[in-house]
Formats: C-alpha cells, structure tokens, sequence
C-alpha cells in the first residue's frame, strides 16, 4: 500500500508540474472564453500562482459559476448574486459552506473576518481564491500537496486531497488539449 501511495505521489507531481508548464503556454484561445478572465490574470500574476492552476481549480470548484455555492457538500448553481445569499442566509447558519467561483469557505471568511456578501463578488472571489492558493504554494511548494491543501486540509483527509489534486491536474490537461486543437483548426484555416 505504502509503494502505490509513493508511486502515486510520484505519478502526480510529475504529471503536475509538466502540465502546468505546457498549459500555461498552450491554453490562451481556452481563456478567452473564460468569465473574469482579466480578474484571474492580475491576481495570479501579483500571487505568482500560474493562471492554468488557477483556472482548473476555478472549473473544479465552481465549473465557472460565479453564484455557485456549497453547503455541507452539496452543490447549488443560483441564477443570481441575490438568490446565492438567500440560500446561505437560509441553509448556511452554523454549516461549513463555499461560495463563489473559487468555493471560499466560510473558515477563510470569518478568520479574515469577510462577508459572504463581499466574498461572493466574482472579482473579490477570485482575489480570495488566487491568495489562499498562493499560501498553500508558500507552505507546500509548487506541487500536488499545495493543491489538495486548497480544498481539504491534508492532515484531515491526504485521500481525498490527492484525488482533488487529480482531478484539477486533468482539468489542466483538458485546457491544453482544447487549446492545441482550436490551435490546429485556426492554423489549418489560415492556410485555406
């Protein structure tokens, strides 16, 4: 059991660190379509967290649903900022939840003493999630550990931290495929 956690770990890193050096190269056409686009730019970049990271975890977290909430681990999708804090007003006293495109949870917003109402704004959103990754990346370094932090502390649950890890690694991958196609059909075009 001990030699498959290794290899898996090994397996992670490597497939981390790769894709996010070809993603960040590769996904520019996929980001342009991305909602906030310029939020996650400014802030990965004043963080120095790599955009592509930030996005896959913004795509894992929320699938870019700016009103999206979680509470006690299930998943809402409100059509609007107003029905959003309806449903934590409602549902969220007392409850672990998440909210908006990056999933901040309400542990973050009362240790730094920050609304839901403030948290839930998309620019805001993206802020809070992009400097928490950062600190993650301080703590851990550029790695899977870094990652699962973000979403489960690891010394909770490791299991379900590597999982999430995998899971934005392949979000990370998907980009860089999406990217290279429209690449390669914009460059088949050009050339008609």
């Amino acid at each position: 059991m001990s030699v498959i956690r290794i290899l898996l770990s090994s397996f992670l890193q490597l497939c981390f660190s790769s894709s996010l050096a070809f993603a960040d190269a590769e996904v520019k056409s996929e980001q342009e379509s991305v909602p906030y686009m310029e939020s996650f730019r400014t802030h990965c970049a004043r963080y120095s967290v790599p955009e592509s990271l930030a996005l896959a975890i913004a795509r894992q977290e929320s699938g870019f649903q700016p009103w999206a909430v979680n509470i006690q681990g299930k998943s809402y999708f409100p059509s609007s900022r107003e029905d959003a804090l309806a449903l934590i007003k409602a549902k969220g006293k007392g409850n672990s939840y998440d909210v908006g495109l990056m999933q901040i949870n309400v542990w973050w917003l009362h240790r730094l003493g920050i609304s839901p109402e403030t948290a839930i704004e998309p620019k805001n959103n993206i802020l809070l999630g992009v400097w928490i990754l950062s600190q993650e990346i301080k703590r851990y370094g550029l790695n899977w550990k870094a990652v699962a932090s973000y979403h489960t502390p690891l010394s909770r649950n490791p299991e379900r931290g590597r999982l999430y890890a995998a899971n934005v690694v392949n979000h990370i991958k998907r980009f860089a495929v999406n990217s290279r196609s429209d690449g390669a059909s914009k460059s088949e075009s050009d050339h008609e």
